[in-house]
């Protein structure tokens, strides 16, 4: 979902400098020349014109390290949140101060940062990255930039020191190329401050030393989460950003700073007969809070702003991977344009931006099979996820289909192109499209369930079917990437069938699946479902359009065919498409407040599309297949250690769970602990013996979707809202809230094994059992509801009763009419555990 992918590009916003360029800081200490004490002072740089945007960034990524001022310093600290800096020996000099300020220093020599995050998933994130969950760091040379006092207080301590300068041009001139490296990964940022009417502190630190290269500690006040440390790693010449910790500061506010809200969406297409777009997006902002100069939009690094203009017509300045060529730009480029408004804004304005652009989003996958390859960032839209109206007008190739988001309220034909106008009638949190060479069916009534199919397969399955020998897939199908992954090899027949036979049984089963979830919840945002068919193995939820793999349409024998896993079979066919229609409520009709909290709608999404999958075919026991099986992938060791994938790091750290050491770590963890998460709940909530056992799980659910309604949904939310709707059962510690459950299966890690020890003797007329249940792979402290169960033999097993954990050893005692040949640990799945 979209919350995933802003964090990713805001890690990387900034974060863009080369590694060549950062190899320079592994050169050794500079000697200080002609060697005198003197005052701290900085050269300043040539004065920029502050009314000229462009001027003031170019004059900030020329920016000179002062060398007539280059200090021998000795035992200089500071701390930046949880970190502490020191500089314990070495030389150090200023950037050229711009309008009387400093905004960045350069050291080289010996220092050391120390510090560790509160959170216990972010310092295991960390010990995941260093072995340790302390960041404890020597280094030899640093690269600073900021906006806070960093300059104050270290030219304070240089005073007081008496620290010995000297004037060593030849310093200067050696960083001159690192400097032009980094500069422009920090200027736009610098400029943010500069031009702001409350500026917020920002500082960062390029570190390096030669166990582990460089690596940076960032605390922005300007980030939801102000504080992160990371590195920008390459890997078989691709570049990607390793998040070691991410969090939000001690003195944080209690919600992120809102500037500008978007209110209304305008966007216009144009698509050629080659498929490149030209577009025009014209949106409506609303000032939260004044004084703020930089809007930040998001866009496809592929397509090329040409201009923005203002409500008045005029041009606005923006910057879009400033100083980068194409081919730079689609390689290490980012989606973000920075739009600098001429005059600081007022709390309650409205402003309007209109933005034109350029370039190729859609693929051609062969055979006639289209795809929309940036499918969030296609239009022009304010950075984050913010629900607002929607107008869409398309203008595309005759020969093709186009479906979109929202309520078609006209469509024009000619000689050689369609036109189309879609509008949103509710607020939509983002928006979509696709098209192709579509052959439709349509099913149903409020609501109207559409499925456009390819004609043909693309050439990527057409291939594989063709193919003598296929290799075999050994993955289930993603539901945000792309297939990955190869092993054994099989004969495939040729294709005998396209995926549009099926239409009208996909269709059918989507609508029934759709009753379904209106019963748990509650009623269908919207009068119609339109389903487009994708290339690939993964399916997305737009408002009112679903992206679905073209495995979804396949039949089972053709999957067979293309040599596609048992597993990947059934989840292309028996819970992607309703994992989508899910997210029409979870995803769609409320938002992930974070890329922490998308675990919440990805989780249900998931779940309740198994519990769909379930009821269709009781006898099949599909939800408990699937808990049994993901459980097992949750305990699979990671390559290279004794750790279950599990302990890679808790749901909350959502995306960043996947690194290079462990890439299938966010799908196993998101998908197959998410699922177990929620069903946990269920089954808690549940009330056996009543007329609706399962009422309170669904009065849970609707009332977070009434309450939340075109809001973000955050955990703490989703916490407070259970505690609501808790059963007695729940409250283990008996204070009314479910902190218990969420500090171990939500924010924790750490899948618990049990074992059982117990002695059966008689009393009366029955038995007495008595025993130990012994708990081990999770800490001391960890609780949880194990059900017992007796086992007679054949049938179905006694419920002995319920043992709340409490350290490695709990003793119980039940009484019961028959002796039992065994006890059972939770033989009916309700919590994720191993037993013997």
């Amino acid at each position: 979902m979209g919350s995933v992918r802003n964090f990713l590009q805001l890690s990387l916003r900034i974060l863009l400098c080369s590694l060549a360029g950062a190899l320079l800081l592994a050169r050794g200490p500079l000697r200080a020349q002609e060697t005198g004490t003197a005052a701290p002072a900085a050269m300043p740089a040539p004065s920029p014109d502050l009314s000229d945007p462009h001027a003031l960034y170019d004059a900030l990524n020329d920016l000179k390290l002062d060398g007539t001022h280059v200090y021998a310093v000795k035992d200089l600290t500071f701390r930046r949140d949880a970190f502490r800096f020191g500089l314990t020996e070495g030389s150090l000099a200023f950037l050229q101060a711009i309008d009387g300020r400093i905004t960045g220093a350069v050291f080289v020599g010996r220092g050391h940062v120390v510090g560790a995050p509160r959170d216990p998933g972010e310092r295991r994130s960390l010990s995941r990255a260093l072995g340790v969950p302390i960041l404890d760091q020597t280094f030899t040379s640093a690269y600073l930039r900021f906006t806070d006092d960093t300059a104050a207080e270290l030219q304070h301590q240089i005073e007081a020191g008496d620290a010995d300068v000297a004037n060593d041009p030849n310093f200067a001139t050696r960083w001159a190329p690192a400097l032009a490296s980094f500069a422009p990964s920090h200027s736009l940022r610098i400029m943010e401050d500069l031009l702001a009417a409350e500026p917020k502190p920002y500082f960062y630190a390029l570190l390096r030393n030669d166990t582990v290269g460089s690596f940076d500690v960032i605390v922005d006040q300007r980030r939801d989460e102000q504080v992160m440390v990371g590195q920008l790693l390459r890997d078989n010449g691709v570049e990607f950003y390793d998040v070691w910790t991410s969090f939000r500061a001690e003195d944080a506010p209690a919600k992120p700073t809102e500037y500008f809200r978007p209110v209304h969406y305008s966007v216009d297409s144009v698509i050629g007969d080659d498929l490149a777009l030209t577009g025009k997006t014209t949106v409506t902002l609303k000032v939260v809070q004044g004084g703020e100069r930089f809007v930040h939009l998001e866009l496809s690094r592929n397509l090329a702003v040409s201009e923005i203009l203002g409500a008045d017509g005029k041009p606005v300045v923006f910057f879009q991977n400033q100083d980068l060529t194409p081919q730079e730009a689609v390689r290490r480029g980012n989606d973000f344009v920075f739009v600098v408004l001429p005059a600081p804004p007022r709390a309650g304005d409205e402003l309007e931006l209109e933005v034109r652009y350029h370039g190729n989003v859609i693929a051609n996958a062969g055979n006639g099979v289209e795809f929309v390859g940036e499918r969030g960032t296609w239009f022009a839209h304010l950075d984050g996820e913010h629900f607002a109206m929607f107008d869409l007008s398309f203008h595309w190739p005759k020969r093709l289909t186009l479906v979109a988001t929202g309520d078609k309220i006209e469509t024009h034909e000619d000689a050689d192109s369609k036109s189309g106008k879609w509008k949103s009638e509710i607020p939509f949190a983002t928006a979509g499209f696709n098209l192709g060479e579509y052959k439709v069916a349509t099913t149903g009534d409020a609501p109207k369930v559409r499925i456009y199919a390819n004609k043909e397969l693309e050439e990527a399955i057409t291939s594989r079917l063709q193919a003598r020998s296929s290799t075999r897939l050994e993955t289930t199908p993603s539901f945000v990437n792309p297939l990955n992954g190869t092993t054994s090899s099989m004969v495939a027949a040729s294709p005998t069938l396209n995926p549009n036979v099926s239409l009208n049984e996909l269709s059918g089963k989507v609508l029934d699946s759709i009753q379904f979830f209106r019963n748990i919840n509650g009623a269908f945002p919207l009068d119609h479902l339109d389903i487009s068919q994708i290339p690939g193995s993964f399916g997305q939820g737009w408002p009112g359009l679903i992206y679905l793999s073209t495995l979804a349409f396949l039949p089972a024998d053709t999957q067979e065919q293309a040599g596609i896993t048992e597993w990947t079979q059934r989840a292309s066919r028996n819970l992607m498409p309703f994992h989508e229609v899910v997210h029409q409520w979870w995803g769609n009709e409320t938002i992930a407040a974070d890329y922490r909290d998308t675990w919440i709608e990805e989780g249900l999404a998931h779940y309740l599309a198994i519990l769909y999958s379930d009821s269709k075919k009781p006898s099949e026991h599909r939800l408990a297949s699937w808990l049994d099986h993901y459980r097992g992938e949750l305990l699979v060791k990671v390559p290279g250690s004794n750790e279950p994938i599990e302990q890679t790091g808790p749901l909350t750290l959502g995306p960043r769970l996947a690194s290079e050491k462990v890439p299938d770590a966010y799908a196993t963890i998101m998908y197959g602990k998410g699922t177990w998460v929620v069903h946990m709940l269920h089954e808690m909530m549940r009330e056996p013996g009543t007329a609706d056992p399962d009422a309170k799980f669904r009065e849970l659910l609707q009332s977070i979707l009434k309450d939340y309604k075109y809001l973000p949904f955050s955990t703490d939310d989703f916490k407070h809202a259970l505690e609501r709707h808790m059963n007695p059962r729940m409250d283990l510690e008996g204070t009314g809230r479910m902190n218990w459950f969420f500090d171990e299966w939500v924010r924790g890690t750490g899948i618990p094994h049990y074992t059982v020890k117990y002695d059966v003797k008689p009393k009366g007329e029955g038995f007495v059992v008595t025993g130990v249940l012994q708990q081990t792979g999770v800490s001391e402290i960890f609780t949880a509801p194990i059900p017992i169960y007796a086992s007679h033999g054949p049938g179905k097993p006694e419920k002995l009763g319920v043992v709340i954990t409490t350290g490695n050893e709990t003793h119980f005692h039940f009484g019961t009419k028959t002796r039992p040949s065994r006890l059972v640990i939770d033989p009916q799945l309700t919590v994720l555990c191993s037993t013997n």
